[in-house]
């Protein structure tokens, strides 16, 4: 009963023009913030490298990281033909900054399952310009698509019927 008084029943369409202009202008300052000339954290080196070793077809795991990130990164690394390694931890810089802004959206639909149209597109903006998260996002390491994965397994999980979503949860939480 609560809910439904605080409700502001937004049409579909006004909640979607709201969430695109989010992500535009989460990408518009994500791309504010990043520097394509700088040399990046070490461990934007690791990725980009081992992801361009996968392209030649070297899968051995490194002790420290996993291969999760890296394989991601590789089809990408194939668009490029290029000798200058700052190109390709660019290209792994752009990826994280879209999928950064993708999770906008499950963001909301996640805040949606405990909240109204009103606090769940205010949660989608605090995800959006969150300084810790666009700092990551900026800098094409691995916790974007974490995140992602992670936002998207409890939209499924927290469905109201068991179906086929549930095991997709449980899938991407594996």
């Amino acid at each position: 009963m609560l809910t439904s008084e605080l409700s502001l029943n937004y049409s579909k369409k006004k909640i979607f023009a709201l969430l695109v202009i989010i992500v535009i202008v989460s990408l518009g300052f994500k791309l504010y913030l990043v520097d394509f000339s700088s040399l990046p954290v070490e461990d934007t080196y690791g990725y980009v490298i081992r992801s361009i070793a996968h392209n030649n077809g070297d899968f051995t795991e490194n002790e420290r990281k996993t291969l999760g990130w890296s394989l991601f990164l590789s089809p990408f690394m194939l668009l490029l033909d290029s000798d200058e390694p700052l190109d390709y931890i660019n290209i792994a810089r752009l990826s994280s900054i879209i999928i950064s802004s993708v999770t906008i959206y499950p963001m909301y639909l996640l805040a949606r399952r405990f909240f109204n149209e009103k606090f769940s597109i205010a949660a989608s903006c605090l995800f959006a310009f969150q300084p810790h998260l666009n700092y990551n996002s900026v800098q094409g390491i691995s916790e974007p698509l974490f995140i992602l994965i992670l936002v998207c397994a409890m939209v499924f999980l927290l469905r109201d019927k068991i179906d086929k979503y549930t095991y997709v949860s449980f899938l991407l939480i594996g």
